[in-house]
């Protein structure tokens, strides 16, 4: 019996430990899990959008306003009563205000912009000279007038986003209006001669364009246009040649600088 009770007491003993044991065992469990729940919940890493990069692609139509400046050199290649041939005429400084539109199409690669433009610009760039005869007691006054512009261009670029420096380059065309007084030693018109010319030549330029809203993009731009050396003529309207041409060999650049507004199509992209 001594040994039943002993046994009884060992046994439940252990019993009793094992119970404790796994009592503290649950309690820290659940203070654990009840600390976890309690702990705020991390937020997800912030990745900034970035953002889009201006896309130059596009038809594109817009209007520009400008001012030009030139020259307008000639020498005299028939001879008339005032002047014989070879002779050089004084420089005429030609300035004036123009303004016109413009149509082209832009394609981009990487950062690279390639486009080809055309336009045409209203003018009013003109300019006189005055040369006196080594012949006889007279002076001429010759008048020339730039009615309008035009070019057909292509432009290469390289885009910092919104930003496109570019270069240019290809075909220019004028049309020169021309007139001619001869005046006495007493200030009276003795003769008078006009002139009418379309001319070619070719022109390079330079610029800097930036996109601010959406297709629209603004622009300021320098050219120079080369119209070379060509052979002009003024037929005498009043005076003792009336009927005949004098001609000249004329020598003619331009160079000119506008703003531009445009706006670009979605079309090619």
């Amino acid at each position: 019996m001594a040994y039943y009770y002993k046994l009884r007491n060992s046994v439940g003993g252990k019993v009793m430990r094992r119970s404790l044991v796994l009592a503290a065992t649950c309690a820290i469990l659940s203070v654990q899990v009840a600390s976890a729940a309690d702990m705020p919940t991390k937020a997800p890493a912030y990745k900034a959008v970035e953002p889009i990069a201006y896309n130059w692609t596009g038809l594109y139509v817009g209007g520009h306003a400008g001012y030009g400046w030139g020259s307008n050199q000639s020498t005299a290649t028939s001879a008339t009563t005032s002047f014989p041939v070879g002779f050089v005429f004084d420089r005429a400084n030609m300035t004036g205000g123009l303004g016109g539109g413009q149509l082209g199409f832009n394609y981009q690669v990487a950062n690279w912009v390639f486009g080809i433009e055309g336009d045409y610009s209203w003018a009013d760039i003109k300019g006189d000279e005055s040369s006196v005869s080594p012949l006889i007691t007279t002076h001429t006054i010759s008048n020339s007038k730039l009615t309008w512009l035009a070019t057909a261009t292509g432009r290469v670029g390289y885009a910092w986003n919104n930003w496109l420096p570019y270069v240019k380059g290809g075909a220019a065309w004028t049309h020169n209006d021309a007139n001619t007084s001869t005046i006495n030693s007493s200030g009276v018109v003795t003769a008078t001669a006009v002139g009418s010319e379309t001319r070619n030549g070719w022109t390079v330029g330079a610029g800097l364009e930036y996109g601010f809203w959406n297709n629209w993009s603004a622009r300021l731009e320098y050219d120079f246009l080369d119209f070379g050396t060509a052979s002009v003529g003024r037929t005498f309207t009043s005076g003792s040649l009336i009927g005949t041409t004098a001609t000249r060999d004329n020598e003619l650049h331009v160079h000119v600088i506008k703003a531009a507004l445009n706006y670009r199509f979605n079309l090619g992209r």
